[in-house]
């Protein structure tokens, strides 16, 4: 809250399987994150599959900033 009254517009990056988790504890807390979904995992990946799950969180913040 403190950023977005900074003018700094925040992005809560999750994967797909934390998904969920994320909308229940948003909704248990009455805040509405700004979420970018990426693929599930990032641990683990090489560095191609791991630049490719950042280039996705780019394109989604990219995308909601745009819709702004």
């Amino acid at each position: 809250m403190e950023l977005e009254r900074r003018g700094v517009v925040p992005f809560l990056i999750v994967t797909s399987t934390f998904l969920p988790l994320v909308r229940a504890q948003a909704t248990a807390r009455k805040v509405e994150p700004r979420v970018i979904v990426v693929d599930h995992p990032v641990g683990g990946l090489d560095a191609d599959e791991f630049a490719t799950r950042v280039e996705a969180a780019y394109a989604g913040m990219v995308r909601e900033l745009e819709d702004q």
